[in-house]
């Protein structure tokens, strides 16, 4: 591979993004590629209005945490870009990152769950999988170990 290619590499502060990002900077750092690190603050509602201040914590919040991901990207040799949008729904704006952005791989975290547990929480990672126009590699936490 030539290198030039972009990985979208989604972050929320947790420790599983925080794995699938030294995961996506020692890929980038490796082939030259650019990391577009993004974070996502869905919109917040109170019951059914609209709560623009819960919004506007979490939006600071992820430009803090992406901020901080870039960091350890650009530690590592690779070249770090960020974006933190506000959405509806999260793994939604990723695919429409991944489109309008034209990435080549989406980089995540994921936690693992199955069965019960992944049908009660739901998992952004698996609808990112099943609906990404890209490649996804889902990396697990236990990655980083």
């Amino acid at each position: 591979m030539n290198g030039n290619r972009l990985v979208l590499l989604p972050v929320d502060g947790s420790a599983t993004a925080h794995a699938a990002a030294r995961f996506a900077a020692d890929i980038a750092s490796a082939e030259g590629d650019v990391v577009l690190l993004l974070g996502v603050a869905e919109r917040a509602t109170l019951g059914i209005m609209p709560d623009p201040a819960v919004t506007a914590a979490l939006h600071g919040y992820l430009v803090e945490m992406v901020d901080e991901e870039a960091a350890v990207v650009r530690a590592s040799g690779a070249t770090a870009e960020t974006l933190v949008i506000d959405a509806d729904s999260i793994h939604e704006a990723i695919l429409e990152v991944a489109r309008d952005r034209q990435a080549d791989v989406i980089v995540m975290g994921t936690h693992g769950r199955t069965g019960l547990a992944r049908t009660i929480i739901g998992s952004v990672a698996d609808r990112v999988l099943r609906h990404s126009p890209v490649p996804v590699v889902l990396v697990p936490l236990k990655a980083e170990n």
